[in-house]
């Protein structure tokens, strides 16, 4: 294929014929071992449920141009993403109302570091969260969707960064193939796994729950690969919303976004509808003018944190702007590990209640605040504080509603 500048593509049909193509060059190489350009590469964002439909596109192009990005509209919800000092990025499409997904071409720690930034820079977006306990019911999936026979990859991330005071003040996400310079670093004494596992669906079917019983990090799973069904290799999704096509399908890597997209889609609206509070005028019980309605939202670590741990935590958390949790408030201390925080999540600056203990935390959030605040928190627990992590938003466990939320979607490969 002869390369091909993006701005030249006039419409959806163009973009797919040429991602087709692209992508299946890439597999060719995949099977030579001789990668040459970089993969197509997705990134899941969310951003803020418009109220007004009609008006929704011209909101999402004034976010992107405060961040010196420019939207160019092939259809309706089609658009080439072009950055004023980097250039052409890629292309933007609107998937559901509230979720965007960018298709590019482009090196991973380049998009990587494009997508962190345009994320950080406002409140109005934010990364698709999915957490171990997430991927524990994606996973489920595909050994449903799947052969026994198929590979797949797993991996299980869990750093244990607050045994010791960091002053790092984000994270950046680890390229899929980086291999990092382990000699060079200083030597810092802490839990921290990361684990890949490739094998047939049917081996680690047979043997992942025993495994997971006898080492609690192979429960923060962060990556997970769908076999394609188009063909051999498959779609890689991380816990930050990234997607990998390793496929020799553009379009079987969207449908499986779409399917995605759409059980994350079911499992906000259940979450808010559970978990969000509203203050509701009350005449039952004379005296009482007011009541809380909803349920908090609660997650209990399987092993208590110890004191450094709690206090490193509460510290990289609330007295560092760019923090992992991406949260901001003033802690009020109640006890050596009991915290309350009056705050704010930085994703649409919502307010919430946090009380956060050496076994756990529950958070409330109000009638309003995005339920992509619960999947984060639930999604850097597991994966910096215990991946062994057990949540419930009310009485109803949180892989239950994942579970339910998955049930109600089924995948539908592209028609064309």
């Amino acid at each position: 294929m002869l390369d091909i500048e993006l701005r030249h593509l006039r419409n959806r049909q163009e973009v797919m014929r040429f991602f087709d193509g692209y992508t299946i060059e890439r597999m060719e190489e995949l099977y030579t071992e001789k990668l040459k350009k970089p993969l197509v590469k997705s990134y899941l964002l969310e951003s803020s449920d418009p109220a007004d439909q009609q008006n929704s596109i011209e909101k999402l192009r004034t976010v992107f141009t405060r961040r010196g990005v420019d939207l160019a509209p092939l259809d309706d919800s089609l658009f080439l993403l072009s950055d004023r000092q980097e250039g052409d990025i890629g292309f933007l499409e609107v998937l559901r109302p509230r979720i965007l997904a960018v298709y590019s071409h482009l090196k991973s720690e380049n998009l990587n570091r494009w997508v962190r930034r345009i994320v950080l820079q406002g409140p109005e977006l934010d990364h698709v969260w999915l957490s171990g306990l997430t991927f524990s019911v994606l996973w489920e999936l595909v050994t449903q969707l799947s052969k026994p026979h198929r590979f797949t990859r797993l991996v299980f991330a869990h750093d244990s960064i607050f045994e010791v005071d960091s002053p790092e003040t984000g994270a950046e996400d680890e390229d899929e193939d980086s291999g990092g310079e382990e000699d060079v670093k200083e030597i810092v004494e802490r839990r921290a796994t990361r684990f890949q596992m490739v094998d047939r669906i049917g081996v680690i079917q047979e043997r992942l729950t025993k495994l997971q019983q006898l080492y609690s990090p192979l429960y923060a799973i962060s990556q997970l690969r769908f076999p394609s069904p188009a063909g051999q290799g498959g779609h890689d999704f991380y816990d930050n919303g990234r997607v990998t096509n390793r496929s020799g399908s553009f379009r079987d890597h969207r449908s499986h976004l779409l399917f995605v997209v759409r059980i994350y889609e079911h499992l906000l609206r259940s979450t808010e509808q559970s978990a969000w509070y509203s203050i509701q005028e009350s005449v039952s019980v004379p005296g009482q003018f007011r009541k809380i309605v909803g349920a908090p939202v609660t997650i209990r670590f399987r092993e208590r944190l110890t004191q450094a741990v709690f206090d490193h935590w509460i510290t990289a958390t609330f007295e560092r702007k760019r923090n992992r949790f991406r949260l901001w408030g003033h802690p009020i201390r109640l006890g050596p590990t009991k915290i309350q925080v009056y705050g704010v999540d930085r994703h649409l600056w919502q307010p919430l209640f946090l009380e956060l203990t050496a076994s756990g935390c529950t958070a409330i959030i109000p009638n309003g605040t995005c339920g992509n605040t619960v999947h984060r928190l639930v999604t850097n627990v597991q994966r910096y504080l215990d991946p062994g992590a057990v949540a419930h938003i009310g009485d109803r466990l949180y892989t239950e509603m994942v579970k339910e939320s998955a049930g109600s979607v089924r995948y539908e490969p592209d028609p064309d």
